[in-house]
C-alpha cells in the first residue's frame, strides 16, 4: 500500500536571517544540505528521531517541508505556510517531487484579484437542508481540495466568508458505512442546533481527530 506524504510550502522571506537560532531553541537540526539546481536545494532536518526532508525554492522562497509530528515546530522556525502550497506524494524521489512543487509554486504565483468567498450552511438539525454558496474561485478550490481527498486521502484549502474572513476548509475522506467502518457510528453528528442536539464529547468521536496531516 502506497504511503502518502504531505509536504507543506512556507514563505521564509522573514526569517531568511534568524531561523538559525530558532533552530537551536527548537532542538532541529540540519542533517544535510544538497545542491540540486543554483535556484533549488534539499536538506534534511532532524528533531528527535524524526528526519525531515526539504526542498528550497530561492527563487520563490519557499521551503516545501515534509509534515510530520513537528510540523508546526518547523512553521515557527521557518515561517508562515499556505495551504495553497500543499502537495502531497507518493514517490518521494527527487524526479517525482520537484515538478509537483514547481506545479504548485505555478499556480500560487498566478494568483487571483478576486477572492474566493465561500458560505457553508449546514444542518441545523436531522433532515434540515444544508447550502453551499460560493463563487467561480473558491468552488474550484473546493473541488481541487476534494480531489485531492479522493485521492490521498484528505486535503486542505483557504478561503473566506464575504466579510473577507478567511478560514482553513480541510477535507476528509472516509471510506465505508456504520457496518464497516465503526468510526462513522462514533463521529459526531454535524447538526448545530443545540437545542436539538449537544454532542457527547466523552462518547463521540471529535471529526477534526480524524485529520492524519493537520492534527489541531
Amino acid at each position: 500500500m502506497d504511503v502518502n506524504t504531505l509536504f507543506v510550502g512556507i514563505d521564509t522571506s522573514t526569517t531568511l536571517t534568524s531561523n538559525l537560532a530558532k533552530r537551536k531553541k527548537q532542538h532541529i537540526k540540519r542533517v544535510d544540505l544538497i545542491e540540486l539546481s543554483p535556484s533549488l536545494s534539499f536538506a534534511t532536518y532532524k528533531k528527535e528521531n524524526t528526519i525531515i526532508r526539504t526542498y528550497f525554492f530561492k527563487d520563490a522562497v519557499v521551503l516545501f517541508v515534509e509534515a510530520t509530528q513537528f510540523l508546526q515546530d518547523m512553521e515557527e522556525v521557518f515561517g508562515l505556510s499556505s495551504p495553497d502550497l500543499d502537495v502531497m506524494a507518493t514517490d518521494l524521489s527527487h524526479e517525482a517531487l520537484i515538478p509537483k512543487f514547481e506545479k504548485a509554486l505555478a499556480e500560487y504565483n498566478e494568483g487571483t484579484i478576486i477572492g474566493p468567498f465561500l458560505h457553508l450552511y449546514g444542518q441545523r438539525y436531522w433532515h434540515d437542508d444544508s447550502l453551499i454558496i460560493g463563487n467561480r474561485e473558491a468552488l474550484v478550490k473546493l473541488k481541487n481540495v476534494i480531489d485531492m481527498a479522493l485521492t490521498y486521502g484528505e486535503g486542505r484549502t483557504v478561503v473566506s466568508s464575504s466579510d473577507w474572513e478567511g478560514y482553513d476548509l480541510y477535507v476528509k475522506c472516509l471510506p465505508g458505512e456504520p457496518e464497516t467502518n465503526k468510526k462513522w457510528d462514533s463521529i459526531q453528528l454535524p447538526y448545530h442546533d443545540r437545542e436539538m442536539y449537544v454532542p457527547d464529547e466523552k462518547e463521540e468521536l471529535d471529526p477534526y481527530k480524524l485529520l492524519v496531516n493537520w492534527r489541531k
